[in-house]
């Protein structure tokens, strides 16, 4: 090993609690092809292997490839390549094919090894002024963190307070071969532009650049996590036992701390990560005195108020089409439109005739004394948030209503059917 760059052998010896083995994100770049000499140069009694991920984005792709399995060979380094199909769908072309890599390479990891990966603390300060650009708070002006979960591993960033121009310069001096992928001179693309045209510019007038808005990014991530504890503090003060928030509590705090609980509300209950423009409404949900059922819908989540609660969830599909089957109670019943199942528990033992149907308005139910209520009343009274009565399965037998949902009950059901009948079970509902 050179001495000259002892930063970077000693950075890679404080290996994340857990890890049995490593696999280094292998671009073939030359960050990475550093990072893989260092890991090849370095005693180590983890195994190694390289995962380069092939996005099929530039002509010269295959070859790539196929050069980083020849190195990894003349090093005696495991080597796996992966394809990938980069689905853009609105989103920047680089923000696709980062994820289609982060996904792949997420699937691919064993038990007990962590991904490793180049980044350094010029890429820190790019992503810094990115964030900043983007109009992020602490947690994202925090940039990328030394280690951090990924599914169940852990992603660790070992070189994230090194210069660039260390790692460039072990690289020459290994004599090393690496890519370099156009795309990171593509003026198009934000963050090549910053590295190319802007960062360039910084560094001639503030030439520690690079380390100052690293040290920023340190600061916003202590920042942060001093953040994220008085939210979490607050949030076991507002959150309730079923995972929804007390409305009234979330008032009574200021508006920043309530903004910062509900991004971690959403956070712990693994939902969308909301913009500033949806945080700022949530709040402003939880005062709502409209008498429907409030919502604040982002990407695949919705948050809606009811009974002084806000109650976080996936967006529901409309309602669609009335719909009626035909059920022997044997077996779930699967219904549609995101109206979950019904089922019977324990199942009966004989078939029944039953019939199974959403609601169109005006049904009743049976109610002592040959009386009858409108089940939008029972419904009402048992609390049922607006979003599930509508979705609500009613259960008949012949033409008598006997179940709306698992919420009411015909009191003489045994009759009815002449025989014993378990409990009718609402599954999978909209939450």
């Amino acid at each position: 090993m050179n001495a000259e760059f002892a930063s970077l052998y000693a950075a890679l010896e404080r290996v994340p609690v857990g890890t049995q083995k490593l696999a280094v994100a292998y671009s073939g770049g030359l960050d990475s092809t550093a990072l893989l000499r260092a890991l090849v140069e370095r005693p180590t009694e983890l195994p190694v292997r390289a995962i380069h991920v092939c996005h099929h984005l530039q002509p010269a792709a295959k070859a790539w490839a196929e050069a980083c399995a020849r190195q990894a060979a003349a090093w005696e380094v495991g080597f796996t390549c992966i394809d990938v199909e980069v689905e853009i769908q609105g989103r920047s072309l680089e923000a696709a094919a980062r994820d289609a890599r982060y996904r792949a390479l997420q699937r691919e990891l064993g038990e007990g090894e962590t991904l490793i990966t180049a980044h350094h603390a010029r890429d820190q300060a790019e992503t810094f002024l990115l964030q900043a650009l983007r109009g992020a708070g602490p947690r994202g002006l925090a940039g990328m963190p030394r280690e951090a979960m990924f599914g169940p591993h852990m992603h660790w960033r070992p070189w994230l307070e090194i210069g660039y121009e260390t790692i460039a310069a072990y690289a020459r001096k290994s004599q090393l071969n690496w890519i370099d992928d156009p795309s990171n001179h593509d003026p198009d693309i934000a963050r090549s532009f910053l590295r190319e045209t802007v960062m360039p510019q910084l560094r001639s007038r503030w030439p520690k650049a690079d380390d100052v808005l690293s040290r920023s990014a340190a600061h916003a991530s202590e920042a942060a996590t001093a953040i994220d504890t008085l939210a979490q503090i607050d949030l076991e003060r507002v959150m309730e036992s079923n995972g929804t928030l007390d409305a009234r509590r979330l008032g009574a705090l200021t508006a920043a701390r309530a903004k910062q609980v509900v991004r971690r509300w959403l956070a712990v209950s693994a939902r969308d990560r909301p913009d500033h423009r949806h945080v700022a409404a949530i709040v402003e949900l939880g005062t709502s005195r409209l008498a429907a059922s409030p919502c604040v819908a982002f990407a695949d989540t919705e948050v809606r108020l009811f009974d002084g609660r806000l109650h976080a969830m996936t967006r529901l599909s409309p309602v669609g089409t009335p719909f009626e089957y035909e059920w022997n109670g044997c077996a779930p019943l699967l219904l549609p439109g995101g109206c979950g199942a019904i089922a019977i528990e324990p199942a009966p033992r004989v078939r029944l005739n039953l019939k199974v149907a959403s609601r169109r308005g005006g049904e009743r139910v049976a109610s002592g004394a040959a009386g009858h209520r409108r089940v939008k009343d029972v419904l009402r009274e048992a609390r049922v948030p607006p979003w599930l009565r509508e979705r609500v399965p009613l259960v008949y037998y012949r033409d008598t209503l006997v179940a709306v949902g698992d919420i009411w009950r015909h009191p003489h059901i045994e009759q009815l059917i002449r025989d014993d009948i378990g409990a009718f079970v609402w599954r999978d509902r909209p939450a």
